[in-house]
This record gives structure tokens, sequence and C-alpha cells, in this order.
């Protein structure tokens, strides 16, 4: 998500950034949590390196100076461990776990196309990478390229078929692109739900998908089994309202 890199501080840092990349993108795979976890562990056994502070960017290194909160000392921390992680993923193009880390840092400041970049190359290194495929999956969703990041999503669904989280993304992507695909995402959200009968997010989908479909009944359903798994999913009394409504 390694050489010459600030790793005691900056690990636990990005670790918690490749978490947020993967949370804040709409898409829930346990298998992008757990690169999330392996990158903070690997990266806080390394000792820390300055070597790479102060040094020149090469050409074109985006800068996150000024991108992040300016509030007290813990921000400019922040930005200079984030520069130093960019300017080690920069500088070993064909370090993985750098450029993986990269990446959820320019997701995390909302630079989609630099992810992207950063995304790519993980891919070029490692094509079948679960967390790599998923990571560019969630991306292009967050972009609005639905079409693409199903793409992704289906290649780590034929490696792992019975992961309801990546089926609840993948039908995400039939129910935001343009036209919406409702049966299509209706159909996986029931996949998602025959693994994991309790997954409140493909129960979410079922019910708003359904509701665009004007199928009360089917949303309606939905809705009643969410609440019987959550009774204090914020999303129920929206849900009710729209049903009354409707």
């Amino acid at each position: 998500m390694t050489k010459n890199i600030l790793y005691s501080l900056a690990g636990i840092l990005l670790g918690f950034m490749l978490g947020f990349f993967i949370a804040n993108l709409g898409g829930r795979s346990r298998l992008a949590t757990s690169m999330a976890d392996t990158s903070a562990q690997n990266s806080s056994t390394r000792s820390l390196n300055h070597s790479n502070e102060g040094g020149q960017l090469p050409p074109g290194h985006p800068s996150v100076n000024g991108a992040e909160s300016s509030s007290a000392g813990g921000a400019s921390s922040t930005s200079a461990q984030s520069q130093n992680a960019m300017d080690e993923a920069d500088r070993n193009p064909q370090d993985f776990t750098a450029q993986i880390r990269a990446a959820a840092i320019f997701f995390q400041l909302g630079s989609y196309d630099q992810a992207t970049l950063y995304l790519n190359r993980s891919l070029a290194l490692k094509p079948d990478d679960p967390d790599a495929l998923t990571g560019m999956g969630q991306t292009k969703f967050e972009t609005g390229d639905y079409t693409t990041a199903a793409t992704y999503f289906e290649k780590v669904l034929a490696q792992h078929p019975n992961d309801a989280d990546l089926r609840t993304d993948l039908a995400n992507t039939y129910a935001k692109r343009t036209p919406p695909d409702y049966d299509r995402a209706l159909a996986e959200y029931r996949k998602a739900l025959e693994i994991d009968p309790k997954n409140e997010q493909a129960l979410e989908g079922i019910a708003n998908s359904a509701l665009r479909k004007g199928d009360k009944a089917t949303a309606r359903d939905a809705v009643d089994k969410l609440a019987a798994v959550n009774s204090s999913n914020p999303a129920i009394s929206s849900l009710r309202s729209q049903l009354e409504t409707k």
C-alpha cells in the first residue's frame, strides 16, 4: 500500500491512513483493511531514518504542505511524514509497499489522480494483488467512474467470491452508474446477503434500490431486516420516511 523511509512514527500514521483510504471510499473490504494492518505492522518494525528529509524531490513530485489541517504542531509533523512517504514511493518505484502507502495518503487528501498513479504502479508490480485491485476499484468509485470500478471489484471477486463486502461494493457500482442498473445491483446485494445475512450495507442497498424502482414491498422487507440486525443504524429513519412518502 523499503528503503530509506520514515518508519516508526510514519508506519503507525500510514497504517491509519490506509484504513482511512478504505473506509472513506464506500468500500468496506476486509481484504483492503488487512492491507492497512499489514502495512502498519511491517512499518513499525523499522528504525527511524531521516536520510530523505530536506532532500530534493523528483521533478513533478506533489507537495502536501498546507493540504492538511494547519492546527498545532501535529499537522506539521503529519505533513512532513506524508511528504516523506511520497518521496520514498517516487524514489523507489519498484517498492510495492511504498506505492500503496503513497496511494493511501493521496486518497486521504482527496487527490484521486495521484492515488491512481501510485495504484497503477502497485498493479504493474503485482497485477493480481487483491488490495491494490480493491484500492483502485474504490478510487474509481470515488471519482464517479463506476463502470471501471466494477471491473476491479470483479477481478478481486474472481479470487475471493465469498467476500460479502466486495459483493456489496460491486452492487453499489451498478446502483450509482448512469443510467442505474438496479436489477443487477439487487442481484449482487442478494448474493452478498447469501454470504452474510447480517450485512448492513447490502440491506441498505436493497432498500435504496428497491425504492428507486418503486418496489416498496422489497424495500420495506429490507428495512425491517436491517432494523432487526441493528436498530441503531442511522439509515433506518430516512428509509422509513421514504417508504411513507414515495
